[in-house]
């Protein structure tokens, strides 16, 4: 097992600097002039871009390039934070799902709504600092577990593909979510169509509000460490991922899979649900998604560079929001397009994914802890027997 554990998380890194490096292979190539130039000329400032490009993309973040030196740069550091809730909950959710092997394609949907119906609690609750905004989250958790109980009844009592089924509800969570906004709470005063503004009381406090970095991130943490116990400490999880593993032994053992299925799916559309509310009350201050944010499908990129435990899900969020708004600012300072995030995403999970990848590896490894495991067993016999 610790060789299994030590394998992974190799992998995973080995990913990552693939990743990072045919990225700077595609910066360097397009940042090779044109015109008429000596050939070496053109490798030298196609170089120099692609490392300044690279720097800034690296470093960023967290470092501010003057003439005069390096400093801290606080608003990179507090975007930083602030685009991590959303997909490490959504992360914690889509985790929860692949633990039992099912899948939860809807966490975009059940976020978006459950966003849009507690949208109304922020507006006409009354804005009683702290509970109204935890009436707000427990509002948009209830709303996204509601509609994840229509793909796990149909997985838990027709065998309906949840795969399938979640997905195509996703459109129709956006669409009821807009409608919503649309008919019953649009800010008419506005130029464009967001909802009228949360109570204050319903706001989440800042940390710092010439950023509005605010204290989501503090709960995506603790919703962290609670899916993490729920998951790993409670008989509950314990029956979530034996279904998992071996769905015909845990029913053989007395477990009701069909059951389980259907509360995780509902459990996870509950804390997908609080995603979208959160970043809302702590930087918008209204509803004014026009289109689906994306939230959900990082959270697959998530649970997956996480391995589904939830305690590594903030580090791959972490990881996946530093190297996004660090591509943001080297595309504030330089010729370099930003998608190029897209592409390492990409590489990254098909590598993490593919189960061939380094797979000689992770057998060597296996069989020689194994081999040294006999090893101390029989040399302890032997003690034993002197």
């Amino acid at each position: 097992m610790k060789a299994n554990n030590r394998f992974t998380i190799y992998r995973i890194g080995i990913a990552i600097g693939i990743a990072l490096l045919i990225g700077y292979i595609i910066v360097f190539i397009s940042s090779i002039p044109s015109g008429d130039i000596a050939f070496w000329d053109k490798m030298k400032e196609a170089f120099d871009s692609a490392n300044e490009a690279y720097r800034y993309f690296l470093t960023g973040t967290v470092v501010k390039w003057r003439s005069s030196g390096a400093a801290f740069n606080q608003s990179g550091f507090i975007q930083w934070m602030n685009e991590s809730v959303p997909i490490i909950i959504t992360g914690l959710a889509i985790s929860m799902v692949f633990s039992a092997k099912q899948f939860n394609i809807g966490a975009e949907g059940q976020m978006f709504l459950g966003a849009a119906v507690a949208t109304a609690v922020g507006i006409y609750f009354p804005g009683i600092p702290f509970i109204s905004t935890v009436v707000v989250i427990v509002v948009a958790m209830l709303a996204g577990a509601g509609f994840a109980v229509i793909p796990g009844f149909l997985k838990a009592k027709l065998k309906a593909s949840e795969l399938v089924t979640s997905l195509m509800l996703n459109y129709v969570a956006f669409f009821m979510g807009l409608f919503i906004i649309k008919t019953f709470l649009r800010d008419t005063e506005a130029g464009s169509l967001v909802s009228l503004p949360f109570q204050e009381g319903s706001m989440l406090p800042l940390l710092n509000e010439r950023y509005k970095w605010h204290i989501g991130i503090f709960i995506a943490i603790g919703i962290t460490i609670f899916v993490w116990f729920l998951m790993k400490k409670t008989t509950w999880g314990y029956k979530v991922r034996m279904i998992g593993d071996n769905q015909d032994f845990a029913e053989y053992s007395g477990i009701n899979s069909s059951k389980m299925i259907f509360q995780v799916q509902v459990a996870s559309g509950a804390v997908a649900g609080s995603a979208g509310i959160i970043e809302l009350l702590g930087y918008h201050g209204r509803f004014l998604w026009l289109y689906s944010p994306g939230y959900g499908w990082d959270g697959i990129i998530i649970a997956t560079l996480a391995r589904n435990n939830p305690i590594f899900v903030p580090v791959a969020a972490f990881f996946l929001s530093y190297i996004r708004v660090g591509a943001k600012i080297m595309g504030r300072y330089t010729d370099i397009a930003p998608e190029i995030v897209s592409i390492l995403q990409a590489v990254i999970i098909l590598l993490v994914t593919a189960e061939a990848f380094l797979s000689k590896w992770k057998q060597r490894s296996i069989n020689k802890e194994a081999t040294k495991s006999n090893k101390d067993l029989s040399l302890e016999r032997v003690g034993e027997a002197k």
